[in-house]
């Protein structure tokens, strides 16, 4: 079969949960003999919006649009026409029978009648809660308070600062940039800092109308809930996840509860012994609530006692500046940036246990089922879909966002409460079996090309 697989962003460029897992599945896909091609949104001030580029990265075909986000407005997030046609020529070619997105940020959603016009099925997981909340999927807002209820006056007060929302004065300035010439210092300086924009558009945004917005909000819920009719099957990897996506809109029986698949385990068993060495692996930004975990293991009395953070440093600057302030005075507490792709087991192998203590809904992390597959057990916020993938006698549940109760199970474990013998592992789900399993799903959902 020729598969598509599309996503908002790929490796090596960006390396968060949904990407990474797009490219497992990718290559356990054409290990099992199929053609695949990722289609990925790509934001380089350098170069022209809408240009199509193609790549290989690792092996697996890549074509990625270029989407600046230059019409600035909040329908272009969700439908762009623009870029529909820019890679209707990719799509036509490479004549997919199946077409699987991962996430339709930076893309639009258009593109599912694109491919199923062209007989392909068509699958979407739901890998974050995007189709109700458009900052990035979060359900949360910049002050960290969760979204339980949607509320679109809200979700209006909320987008100022967006990313995906340019104002005119930026894009001219932008425009502007490139035809003088100046695109790769723009693009470098974005990188750098990210920051300065988001209160560049803030101040350019003091006079937007926040019921305009809303009306945009109600607009962009009716489009999606629209689009979804083009989706043969909706895949979310948690109970949770099912049943936010069902909240929103979308028909129980075309939900299917599909957990993720991970790398088989390389790391062994970890025999019953103290556990000193405590990790994170993530995105360290506030909604991982890596703040909180700092603050809980600084209170802990235990100069034995190790933290280590891995992930990207350069999401949130501000955010890693507060962190290091916090962690200056601590020797124990080491933030070792981002990880090179694949060595998640060898870090893995240096922890006694990992800790997700997320804020937001996590849906289903991989870091959380890689640790479990690795024989690491898990301290992590009760939140979201983690319930649903933590097995109780491998992790311990703490509420999210409070330092104390972290800090007891983090105590609990440095004192032989709390994992010091552990029960055979489960075994895992593997990305080679779920890739199996898709195949079949894919194989049924094929159509007829309708006839011209």
């Amino acid at each position: 079969m020729r598969i598509l697989l599309a996503a908002h962003a790929y490796p090596p460029r960006s390396v968060a949960g949904v990407e990474v897992y797009t490219h497992r599945l990718a290559r356990a896909l054409q290990a099992r003999g199929h053609e695949v091609l990722v289609l990925a949104a790509v934001h380089d001030l350098s170069a022209a919006p809408y240009e199509v580029r193609r790549r290989n990265h690792d092996g697996v075909a890549v074509a990625e649009v270029v989407n600046l986000h230059q019409k600035g407005t909040l329908e272009a997030t969700w439908s762009d026409p623009d870029l529909e046609r820019a890679v209707r020529p990719v799509i036509a070619q490479f004549r997919p029978d199946c077409v699987h997105a991962q996430h339709l940020l930076n893309l639009s959603v258009g593109l599912l009648a694109a491919c199923r016009g062209l007989g392909a099925g068509v699958v979407l997981t739901l890998h974050d809660y995007w189709l109700s909340c458009p900052r990035d999927g979060l359900r949360m807002r910049a002050d960290l308070v969760r979204c339980d209820t949607v509320d679109h006056a809200t979700c209006a007060r909320c987008l100022a600062g967006s990313p995906y929302l340019v104002p005119a004065l930026e894009r001219r300035a932008v425009a502007a940039a490139r035809w003088a010439g100046l695109g790769h210092a723009l693009h470098r300086l974005h990188r750098m800092a990210p920051a300065l924009g988001v209160g560049l558009r803030g101040v350019a945004r003091l006079g937007a109308a926040p019921q305009s917005l809303a009306r945009d909000m109600d607009r962009r819920a009716a489009s999606l809930r629209a689009a979804l009719g083009e989706v043969d099957l909706v895949l979310a990897p948690t109970a949770f996840a099912r049943d936010r996506a069902v909240e929103f809109g979308v028909p129980a029986d075309r939900v299917r509860v599909s957990p993720l698949g991970v790398p088989a385990a390389v790391a062994g068993e970890q025999p019953g012994r103290p556990r000193r060495r405590f990790g994170f692996m993530g995105t360290v930004a506030p909604h991982k609530g890596v703040h909180v975990l700092i603050e809980a293991f600084r209170g802990i009395d235990a100069p034995e006692a190790r933290l280590e953070i891995h992930g990207p440093l350069s999401v949130a600057p501000d955010y890693v500046a507060r962190l290091r302030a916090m962690t200056d005075a601590d020797p124990r507490i080491a933030l070792r940036g981002p990880f090179a792709a694949g060595t998640q087991a060898e870090i893995l192998d240096g922890l006694d246990v990992l800790v997700m203590p997320s804020v937001w809904w996590e849906n289903s992390p991989l870091t959380v089922l890689e640790a479990l597959a690795a024989g690491v057990p898990v301290v992590a916020s009760a939140i979201g879909g983690i319930p649903d993938i933590l097995p109780p006698e491998w992790g311990r549940l703490v509420p999210a966002g409070e330092v104390a109760p972290l800090a007891e199970a983090l105590r609990d474990v440095i004192e032989g409460r709390l994992f010091a013998t552990l029960p055979p592992r489960s075994r895992m789900r593997t990305v080679d079996e779920e890739a199996r399993e898709l195949e079949s799903l894919y194989a049924r959902l094929q159509r007829p090309l309708a006839s011209s």
